[in-house]
């Protein structure tokens, strides 16, 4: 067998005490089940080795004999089975006849199959009935016998290969040696040694001149503490410590040293020396890398924790708050109760995207949407957001707008937007603010132009070491102990990497009695041509108007399909709704839709398989199109919306403009190939 063919004296040996054990095993199961014969048999392609057997002068007569099936596939799935089955009962006449012809046996039972050097062996107990449920249940003992003592027989083997190995990297390694006469002080190098130490081939080294080779601090004093230990006691050294070699290049050594004592005396000091720079610097960086993810998984731990605490409060709001709508009688009541849910879900809202922005910026899965757009427009909305939280809190709210009313810029609007908000948000939240004031100017430099917003909160200082922090995830949320001042620990983060992404800055600075003010700096270009930009919202024909077209909207949530069917409300035609894919599927069956508005995620059937089955079974209109509405927003699902044959992507929450875009392409394809 091969695995007795291993060129080692240490493998001979475990061969031969793997095959003594093999004898023990089969031995010992005849006894146990009252036999005259019991095998080890190894399955090798064409033919059946007989490894070991409980007795010689009963058959198998011959160390190998033909396989019965004669096809033996390592590749098969059964190889055992087909070749040989777990007991007589299960066997074929024409191998009852083989096992009879070369075993002798009426009956059997055939143990698990194991495995030993890429080959399968497993013990046959020769006669015994198989339907004896003592005499399988020995087997099966037997089995775990076999299988321990392969486990062992495979981690001695490893561990000789290893051996061996490092037997033979020893005799190669290129590894420098020392020697000290202490009477005489006299130290001789190898020129291994002195390659390490990167000294002339004349040079001569003592032993107080090779210890202040070792950079100098701790690694010095731990060299001259154990050769003087060593030097004492007799006792062996082993280290690893930094040197500083002739060329002045830092590296790290592996130091072995001995003693060579008499009447307690040392006469000799003598050892190896190794560069093992680059083995220590990688780990030292393992170190590093582990931990950082240690970091990274204690990061993610607090954010789930976080963000689980946070979601708590708009819930709340927005359940209970809907809750009392349904008994709500009076108006202005209602209406509170209505904008008060509403901020909930604003407030949702803005901790989910803090989530999502943070998650895809830390995968690096991050792109920006860049359109042209109306920067008075944009900061209108935001300052009329702020300008309400800092009235909840009682604080005073200033600004100070620097741009023409008609100024547009190209850029990403809403990451813009979020950068504000997330900034202001985040010092609104502190409970010493007495004030906040807005500066925004864009600063025109040729063609180009550099926005720049100035968010002061007027109140108490912040330290140098809290500000240092400020930026990164979650040690805000650390850091403040009041629930009023705590936020999600991203937003500042999340704001930081927006403006990195949009090629910008964001810095703050703090002064006593004065407050802390944060600066937003980024390069913008100025659009001049604002007229196509302002002719950009969908706009209708009559002939289009007129037109009339079949609309399905699938999505679970009901809310979601009141919203998008809500977007309608100006057409004269029906839109079809259904909960999920495959009542869209059916619904297809029924009718021809022209244009489909799908959700990805639903249940019984997603997005995906709804959208395959529509196609395979070529059920939209001539003009027809699928267009994916989803929360999932990564390129990878856009490119398996395509790939499943849609023909458009919007992103929730879902603008009624883009939509409407959808639309008016529909009806114009309506109107062409009317």
């Amino acid at each position: 067998m091969i695995f007795y063919d291993e060129q080692s004296n240490l493998n001979v040996l475990l061969g031969e005490q793997l095959k003594e054990t093999f004898q023990r095993i089969v031995k010992s199961a005849a006894k146990t089940m009252n036999v005259f014969q019991c095998a080890i048999v190894c399955l090798d392609k064409d033919t059946v080795e007989i490894v070991a057997k409980a007795s010689s002068a009963h058959a198998p007569s011959f160390s190998v004999i033909p396989s019965f099936a004669g096809d033996f596939s390592p590749n098969s799935r059964f190889p055992v089975d087909s070749n040989f089955p777990s007991s007589s009962i299960e066997a074929t006449v024409a191998f009852k006849q083989w096992v009879k012809t070369y075993f002798d046996a009426n009956t059997f039972i055939r143990g698990k199959a194991h495995v030993l050097d890429d080959k399968c062996i497993f013990v046959v107990a020769i006669n015994v009935d198989p339907k004896r449920k003592d005499d399988a249940d020995k087997l099966s003992l037997l089995d775990e016998w076999l299988s321990t003592e392969l486990s062992k027989f495979d981690i001695e083997k490893t561990e000789n290969k290893q051996n061996t190995l490092y037997e033979k990297l020893q005799s190669v390694a290129n590894i420098g040696t020392w020697e000290v006469e202490l009477a005489t002080n006299t130290l001789s190098w190898s020129s291994q040694t002195r390659m390490i130490h990167e000294v002339d081939s004349d040079f001569k080294p003592s032993l107080d001149s090779a210890i202040e080779f070792y950079r100098e601090g701790f690694d010095r004093d731990e060299i001259s503490r154990i050769v003087a230990h060593t030097a004492e006691t007799g006792e062996p050294w082993s280290s690893t410590l930094r040197l500083v070699t002739a060329k002045g290049n830092t590296v790290w050594i592996e130091t072995h040293g001995m003693a060579e004592m008499q009447n307690g005396e040392c006469l000799r000091l003598f050892g190896t020396c190794q560069n093992v720079n680059k083995a220590v610097e990688l780990r030292l960086a393992l170190d590093q890398k582990r931990k950082e993810a240690e970091a990274v998984a204690a990061e993610k731990g607090a954010l789930l924790a976080r963000v689980s605490h946070e979601l708590k409060t708009p819930l709340n709001g927005i359940v209970g708050m809907l809750e009392a709508l349904k008994h709500e009688q009076h108006d202005g009541r209602r209406e509170k109760k209505a904008d008060f849910a509403l901020r909930s879900a604003d407030r949702l809202g803005s901790l989910i995207n803090d989530v999502v922005d943070y998650t895809t910026i830390i995968n690096q899965d991050f792109t920006l949407e860049t359109t042209p757009f109306c920067i008075k427009a944009l900061l209108d909305d935001v300052v009329g957001i702020l300008e309400m939280r800092c009235e909840e809190r009682g604080i005073s709210f200033n600004t100070s707008l620097e741009y023409g009313a008609e100024t547009y810029i190209q850029g990403d609007a809403a990451r813009m937007a979020q950068v504000v908000k997330n900034v202001a948000s985040f010092i609104i939240k502190r409970s010493e603010l007495n004030g906040l004031t807005i500066h925004v100017a864009l600063l025109h430099k040729k063609d180009n132009a550099v926005f720049h917003a100035s968010i002061e909160g007027l109140g108490a200082a912040m330290s140098e070491p809290a500000m240092r922090e400020l930026f990164k995830p979650l040690m805000s949320a650390h850091q403040e102990s009041s629930e009023s001042r705590n936020d999600n620990g991203l937003a500042l983060s999340t704001a930081k990497q927006l403006v990195s992404k949009m090629e910008g800055e964001l810095t703050v600075s703090s002064v006593e009695h004065r407050g802390t003010c944060f600066d937003i700096v980024m390069p913008v270009q100025v659009v001049h041509n604002t007229q196509d930009v302002i002719d950009s919202d969908v706009v209708f024909s009559s002939d289009l108007l007129r037109t009339t077209i079949n609309v399905l909207i699938v999505d679970d949530n009901d809310i979601n399909r009141l919203v998008l069917s809500s977007m309608f409300e100006d057409f004269h035609f029906a839109v079809d709704m259904a909960e999920n894919g495959q009542i869209a599927l059916e619904k297809a069956r029924d009718k021809q839709y022209d244009l489909i508005l799908m959700d990805l995620a639903m249940p019984v059937l997603d997005g995906y398989g709804a959208t395959r089955g529509i196609l395979f079974e070529k059920l939209l209109s001539e003009i027809g199109r699928i267009v994916a509405v989803t929360a999932h927003t990564a390129p990878d699902d856009k490119k398996a919306c395509f790939e499943a044959g849609m023909t458009g992507f919007l992103s929730k929450p879902v603008a009624k403009n883009d939509v409407l875009s959808h639309v008016k392409q529909t009806l114009i394809s309506k109107l062409t190939f009317a």
